[in-house]
């Protein structure tokens, strides 16, 4: 599956190979992994009502230094599944600029869209893929794979991204514009 990264989660951490006698093994077999998460000052909570997490190993072009510099790319992934409770989505290389996407990831916040009410039916279209979701009374981060005419509703109105699919716009907003 091949898949744009519009935005990503606010939660990182990192994992290394159990032998630390290699002074480099952070950086060359590590794995990095991003989730929806919630700041609260400089405290990040879990507060997952899904599960899940995006992987970026080393083999997928990702640093870990510049973890921004993966936004507007577009990667080689498998499919997302479920282990252990949690939905995976592993990241395994980078695509050139020219190749089709199939799904784009996508985070959405409170912040930026409004509420969700994620307990009302059909908030959200059928071909939305939830990769992770964490709320907390009135604030929520949903991480999400969208095919380009997928959408979620929220307070504000129905979000889809924009025509070229760079970033998220009301559907009601001009022609991919700004709203």
């Amino acid at each position: 599956m091949r898949v744009r990264i519009v935005s990503l989660g606010s939660n990182w951490w990192s994992a290394h190979p159990r032998g630390v006698a290699d002074t480099s093994c952070f950086r060359r077999n590590a794995a990095w992994f991003n989730s929806a998460g919630l700041k609260y000052g400089n405290r990040l909570r879990l507060c997952w009502i899904y599960p899940g997490q995006v992987r970026f190993n080393q083999s997928s072009g990702f640093n870990p230094e510049f973890p921004n510099r993966v936004l507007g790319r577009s990667f080689e992934c498998c499919r997302p599944n479920r282990m252990h409770g949690r939905t995976h989505l592993l990241v395994t290389r980078s695509l050139n600029r020219t190749e089709e996407v199939d799904r784009y990831l996508v985070t959405f916040t409170e912040q930026r869209c409004g509420l969700i009410r994620f307990q009302k039916p059909h908030w959200k279209s059928d071909g939305v893929q939830l990769i992770s979701v964490s709320v907390r009374r009135d604030r929520y981060e949903v991480i999400a794979l969208l095919r380009a005419d997928d959408w979620i509703e929220s307070g504000v109105g129905i979000w889809m991204l924009s025509q070229d699919g760079t970033h998220l716009v009301l559907k009601d907003s001009v022609c991919g514009g700004q709203p």
